[in-house]
């Protein structure tokens, strides 16, 4: 009974981080993504007693037989409690989540579960079918990667929701399975989604929330632009990203609001919604120098404020542990957190003591790196910070608590090498990590031996340690037999007697 209770009080828990609904008595499985979402679970704790666990089972396992998605044994029994082969959940995953049949001819379907494991190689849920043992029962591990996979998100988020079912052997029953794919059908992308809810958390940054996950293309920049009309000119600076473990919710960031006014936007010429302009900064910590011509500003999860480098679905499977995953009031273990968007397009004031002031802009890529929140900004073209002048920062959408700082002569980076990895791309190694990410916008020039000069840019996200991926501009290639001078662009860096063959 004690383990019946434990498994009930996770799934409800669940259903309320996810701001989706699990089945309680009574409830109907939606069935189009465009119906608007199920109250969480926790507003309905009040209005119908839990089923115990074996109940829950078997009501996930008789949707999905209306769905003909499970059937029974030679005997009529469904077997719950049984592991779940591969085979089975196979078949369950590509049926449940409506992925498009493979085209197999049918004389060549020598077992019942062919077109499933057809189907599943063709939308890369498994690569190698010699190794595929059809009656193993199925690592629960690999569930998690196969319904990612088919949901087009990330593998967290489905280990998340595994968690909030107590899914946590090696293996899965085909009871759990049902429960897990039921959740999993939510999260299925729609271009036909609505919004159900949206509010401002803070001056620059909106939560969205939608009847379902939208599709990859209209999560892009420009198409999210249109599809969202926002009163009062108010646009998007970048493409709403979608939670870790949210079914779909997205943060979504915009232009600067103004305090107290009221947008409304429709999605896609739908129901209209409005929202609230938040009068809340983004609270950073302190400021300091790391160029010539650059500075940065942080901030730390332990103070309450989180990037959303680390909480959103498109990120997670590269930030290790440094991931995380919010709650539906956007917490961690309990504790509150003030998310910062994208910061792409954002802006500072930088006053020098007596000056005039300087708008600066932020160096893109740079804002949570190396498991750090240190956006950096950077002075105009051509422009650098005077040693000994006092600096103070202030924006319209954040605050710091120190805003000031004193600048230093610093030292230009050096580079150590630059081997070509092919005709077009350079690795550009400097003489000690930098630990933080100082490549970002940087650029050198090669000038060849024959006259001619190639310009290579940093490739963003691609430093490994000390060592960056640079790409020749403008189509341009080594060509062989010419030597290349290496010289940065601006003081960013020195280069001295750095040679490139081309050949």
């Amino acid at each position: 009974m004690k383990k019946q209770i434990k498994q009930t009080v996770a799934v409800a828990v669940l259903g309320t981080m996810i701001g989706g609904a699990v089945l309680l008595p009574g409830q109907a499985q939606a069935q189009t993504p465009a119906q608007p979402a199920a109250q969480p679970i926790s507003a309905s704790l009040g209005q119908a007693p839990l089923l115990n666990f074996t109940e829950q089972i078997e009501q996930a396992i008789n949707q999905l037989v209306n769905q003909l998605v499970l059937s029974g044994y030679a005997d009529g029994q469904m077997r719950a409690d049984k592991q779940v082969s591969n085979a089975e959940l196979l078949k369950m995953v590509v049926l449940s989540l409506k992925l498009e049949p493979a085209d197999t001819e049918k004389n060549n379907r020598s077992r019942w579960y062919t077109p499933y494991v057809e189907t599943a190689v063709k939308h890369g849920l498994i690569e190698n079918t010699d190794q595929f043992q059809p009656n193993q029962p199925a690592a629960a591990a690999d569930a998690a990667v196969m319904i990612a996979k088919a949901l087009q998100r990330d593998v967290k988020s489905v280990q998340y929701w595994m968690n909030g079912f107590g899914i946590g052997g090696q293996t899965m029953t085909r009871g759990e399975t049902a429960q897990l794919l039921l959740l999993s059908q939510k999260a299925i992308r729609s271009a036909n989604a609505e919004i159900t809810s949206i509010k401002a958390l803070n001056k620059i940054t909106l939560e969205v929330t939608f009847t379902s996950p939208l599709v990859l293309a209209d999560e892009a920049t420009d198409k999210a632009n249109a599809n969202f009309a926002f009163s009062n000119n108010l646009k998007l600076v970048n493409q709403p990203r979608l939670k870790t473990g949210s079914i779909s919710t997205y943060i979504v960031p915009v232009q600067t609001m103004t305090e107290g006014m009221v947008y409304t936007t429709n999605y896609k010429g739908k129901d209209q919604h409005s929202v609230t302009a938040s009068s809340e900064t983004i609270r950073l910590n302190e400021v300091r120098q790391v160029t010539a011509d650059t500075f940065e500003v942080d901030s730390f999860r332990e103070d309450g404020v989180i990037d959303y480098g680390y909480l959103i679905s498109a990120y997670s499977g590269g930030r290790g542990a440094n991931a995380a995953v919010l709650d539906e009031n956007n917490r961690v273990n309990g504790q509150p957190m003030q998310v910062i968007p994208s910061l792409a397009q954002r802006q500072a004031t930088l006053t020098p003591e007596n000056g005039q002031p300087i708008t600066v802009s932020y160096v893109g890529f740079t804002q949570s790196t190396d498991g750090k929140q240190e956006p950096k900004f950077r002075l105009p073209a051509g422009t650098t910070l005077q040693p000994g002048v006092k600096y103070t920062v202030t924006s319209d959408w954040f605050v710091l608590e120190n805003n000031t700082f004193t600048a230093q002569a610093i030292a230009p980076l050096t580079i150590a090498s630059v081997e070509k990895a092919d005709s077009s791309v350079l690795n550009v190694t400097l003489s000690e990590d930098p630990g933080d990410e100082l490549f970002a916008y940087r650029s050198i020039q090669l000038k060849g031996s024959d006259g001619t000069t190639l310009t290579a840019q940093y490739k963003v996200q691609t430093r490994k340690g000390a060592t960056g991926v640079f790409e020749l501009q403008n189509n341009g290639k080594l060509a062989a037999g010419v030597e290349y001078e290496v010289v940065p662009l601006g003081s960013w860096a020195v280069a001295a007697g750095i040679q490139l063959a081309g050949n």
